[in-house]
């Protein structure tokens, strides 16, 4: 039987829209008030995690608004630390970026993990950001010890550009010589991905796998354009990458339009305890 964080972890992602407006609130439970749709977020998130529990949680399309994405990240944090007994040792950080203007960005990461696990104790000071200066948003890094997690969110709309960056941030992830994995919201659907680039993957040693859900983005204004583009990129250090959807009946999408995902990534063969 394989054992959590030392020969695999869980990793979710989901891309929440900027629905993260959180205000300091004494008289509130965990000392905060929020928006409704953010409150349906976190409570979704409470949800998924009694459902299925991860190991580091990436959530993309946060906003900063005055200090509000740390804001957001830290009452997450303790929220979730509240879940079950024994709960989880949640740890939560955010990090901004600048839109092309040099003023703040909308589409930054917030990020959890669970320090239980010995190989992520420490985590937030391992983990880095690289921006090439024709990607509109960075890619996130993280050092979980047993294998680096990449976490992105590719440009949308310019497919082409979204596959450059999916494949630089695979060939960065390589480089650190660890079984690796890329997750996130790729903006280009998993049966519609560039031939030409996806075989230069696999070449790589590189394989997508199917979220386990479809689709995971369906437009508010175009309900007929679903399609499948969150989920994740694993090489060939990743000897098993399952889907567990968190949500498996997601029908949110006029509040949220992108369903959350979720991946099992073992780094050698044997049994899940999942």
């Amino acid at each position: 039987m394989l054992k959590r964080g030392k020969d695999f972890l869980t990793v979710g992602f989901w891309n929440i829209e900027k629905h993260n407006v959180v205000r300091e609130d004494p008289s509130q439970p965990f000392g905060y008030s929020m928006t409704h749709s953010t409150e349906m977020i976190v409570e979704s998130i409470v949800s998924w995690y009694r459902y299925a529990k991860f190991d580091i949680l990436i959530l993309a399309e946060v906003t900063e608004s005055k200090g509000g994405g740390e804001k957001f990240a830290e009452f997450l944090a303790n929220r979730m630390c509240a879940v079950g007994y024994p709960g989880p040792r949640m740890r939560g950080g955010f990090s901004w970026f600048p839109n092309s203007a040099g003023n703040v960005g909308v589409c930054n990461f917030a990020y959890l993990w669970d320090e239980r696990l010995p190989c992520l104790v420490g985590l937030g000071d391992r983990i880095t950001f690289e921006w090439e200066r024709d990607h509109v948003r960075p890619t996130m890094f993280m050092d979980a010890g047993i294998m680096t997690i990449g976490g992105i969110h590719a440009k949308a709309v310019i497919k082409d550009q979204a596959a450059e960056e999916i494949l630089e941030s695979c060939h960065k992830l390589d480089r650190r010589n660890k079984p690796a994995a890329l997750i996130g919201d790729m903006n280009i659907g998993f049966e519609t991905f560039p031939v030409f680039t996806k075989r230069e993957l696999n070449d790589f040693g590189w394989d997508q796998v199917p979220p386990g859900i479809a689709p995971t983005h369906v437009p508010r204004s175009e309900r007929f354009r679903s399609r499948v583009l969150d989920y994740i990129w694993r090489n060939g250090g990743i000897s098993q990458c399952i889907a567990e959807p968190p949500m498996p009946q997601y029908q949110m999408w006029t509040v949220n339009d992108h369903a959350p995902v979720q991946y099992h990534l073992a780094c050698r063969a044997g049994e899940l305890p999942v």
